[in-house]
């Protein structure tokens, strides 16, 4: 198996949020094993991010470096830059922890890049989840800050590993997840 470059390791919110869901599907992921291709759930929620929203506010690349000096990469699925808030459309809230920390990761991003809103108080991200007509309000809290610094870490020592982290006992999400049939099948 081929082990990934840590030193070359960039790491995005997609990749926080697949670790804070399952270290083995970061594991994969990062060295280059993708699945969702064959996905019809990762299908639907392209679909659903490509049509929800007006485009001119969309897909906002921002870039920072963590403490350790650990690349960091985030594509922000669309921005009220007027009123400070940072978006991500969800399909459903079945995974809803990865979700909240990618959120955090991006405004964690922006406060790394000395980014705040217009009166000087931090951005503020909104999980939206337009099948559901729900909402959900993110913030990024110091404690957070340090679970983040915490979590590029351990990434980054995943990275380094030759052999995938163990199977998760199968959760409900597995059954959905892109990997599922490489973890259980």
């Amino acid at each position: 198996m081929t082990t990934t470059n840590s030193s070359k390791l960039r790491i995005g919110g997609m990749l926080v949020g697949y670790y804070r869901l399952c270290p083995r599907k970061a594991w994969l992921s990062m060295r280059g094993i993708w699945m969702e291709q064959e996905s019809d759930t990762v299908a639907l929620g392209r679909l659903l991010d490509e049509h929800s929203y007006d485009r001119s506010d969309k897909h906002i690349e921002i870039n920072a470096e963590a403490p350790d000096g650990t690349p960091l990469v985030g594509k922000i699925d669309r921005a009220n830059l007027k009123n400070g808030v940072l978006h991500e459309t969800k399909k459903s809230r079945s995974c809803e922890d990865a979700h909240v920390w990618q959120v955090r990761f991006y405004l964690w991003l922006l406060t790394r890049n000395g980014v705040t809103r217009s009166d000087g108080s931090p951005f503020r991200g909104q999980l939206d989840y337009p099948l559901l007509r729900r909402t959900e309000c993110i913030t990024l809290e110091p404690e957070h800050t340090d679970e983040l610094v915490a979590t590029v870490s351990t990434i980054r020592a995943l990275a380094s590993q030759e052999t995938p982290p163990a199977r998760l006992l199968k959760r409900t999400f597995c059954t959905k997840c892109a990997f599922d049939e490489l973890c259980y099948g």
